[in-house]
């Protein structure tokens, strides 16, 4: 939508599949198996869903222990996933389609839906995680699995083109006027949704998205550096990023020379090349990795920390040395809140821990005046005692 010809240069890029991806894939997998299972049963409470599967057979029983082998290749917590998609994602579409239902016993929920988007992006489909259809009301949900920042519904245009594709696809079955587009993301237990028209929706996508999608896809307009570059593939290699990286860096020698407000100017721009860094850092050590050639960089063994190889042995020998055992232990601790959290699940915790758990104050930060936290007053006072 807004860097056009970054579309066709990242499709030369091989796709890469990481642990993110992945984990994001079973989870997607796992909530629609749910989704699949409630639709024609009661929602069962959250604390039973474990015990509820267990006793699944057939072809749910299969589909369970392919995903339960999937997340164990890459290390996830199966159990933990299915119950956090189960609470904070498929209960509240299952509860929306129940409520609706009352009303109108004519609702559908459709699952994993396929949407046509190429009457405005060429060659343009997908699929939808989630559609309510009720009345003349119809509700898109996307499930997003990841635990960064929060994501909003509102003037989102992936959001906008999932709806505007459920929309197309069902607006001749149903006579839809408004649609709902509603963001869970389950591991934050954030839900945002946003309510427009069909028809400004449709506009939307005739002015806007079909406009950029069309240059988009022939390879034209201009490549536009922003925060979207730390999504991009071909980042690392992006000559219009570079050259903005180096206008920033010849703004003044020192921040003390320029203005607050010029400064100010600059914030924004920040993240994404600290990110670009980043990434050509990575893409350079790839490629010398892989074996070519980095004009005036070789590729070296890198700092290492030292570590003891059999520690239970290493123990074994200073008490037999005659050391006490304080003296080249450490004293016990308690895992991360996360990890107890992990072993006595959310409820467990709260109840057992809860009273235990403090939130220290946090190191003073810039935010733009959209964050939503409250803004800080008498920030010396404040932070007095924390050390910067």
């Amino acid at each position: 939508m807004t860097c056009h010809p970054s579309a066709r240069l990242e499709a030369q890029e091989p796709q890469k599949d990481t642990v993110y991806t992945r984990e994001g894939t079973i989870a997607h997998a796992a909530a629609e198996m749910l989704l699949h299972f409630y639709r024609s049963r009661h929602l069962l409470p959250a604390e039973d869903i474990l015990k509820e599967v267990e006793a699944w057979d057939g072809e749910y029983r299969k589909a369970l222990d392919n995903l339960r082998a999937q997340a164990s290749e890459i290390g996830a917590d199966f159990d933990e996933m299915l119950v956090t998609v189960h609470d904070n994602y498929v209960a509240i579409v299952i509860y929306d389609y129940l409520d609706l239902q009352k009303r109108d016993p004519d609702t559908v929920l459709l699952i994993e839906e396929r949407i046509d988007l190429s009457v405005f992006v060429p060659e343009g489909f997908g699929s939808s995680d989630a559609i309510i259809v009720s009345g003349k009301i119809m509700t898109v949900y996307d499930l997003k699995y990841g635990k960064g920042v929060k994501v909003f519904a509102e003037h989102n245009p992936q959001m906008m083109c999932y709806a505007l594709g459920a929309l197309v696809g069902q607006g001749e079955t149903y006579p839809v006027e408004e649609v709902e587009m509603c963001i869970i993301q389950p591991r934050l237990q954030h839900v945002s949704r946003h309510l427009v028209s069909a028809q400004y929706l449709l506009s939307w996508g005739f002015t806007e998205l079909q406009p950029a999608a069309d240059l988009a896809f022939k390879g034209l307009g201009d490549l536009v550096p922003g925060d979207h570059c730390r999504f991009c593939a071909v980042a690392p290699r992006c000559k219009a990023l570079a050259q903005k990286a180096r206008t920033l860096s010849t703004a003044g020698a020192e921040p003390a020379l320029m203005s607050l407000s010029e400064i100010a100017g600059i914030l924004p721009e920040l993240d994404a090349i600290k990110t670009w860094i980043a990434s050509v850092e990575n893409y350079a050590l790839e490629k010398a990795i892989a074996g070519e050639t980095i004009p005036g960089y070789k590729l070296v063994e890198g700092r290492s920390i030292r570590k003891i190889s059999d520690q239970a042995a290493a123990m074994k020998v200073l008490q037999d040395a005659g050391f006490e055992e304080s003296s080249y232990c450490r004293p016990k601790e308690l895992k991360t809140i996360t990890d107890l959290e992990r072993l006595l699940k959310k409820k467990g915790f709260q109840e057992l821990l809860g009273n235990f758990v403090e939130k220290p104050q946090g190191k003073p930060a810039l935010a733009p005046d959209t964050d939503p936290r409250p803004e800080l007053s008498s920030a010396e006072l404040d932070f007095k005692d924390v050390e910067l």
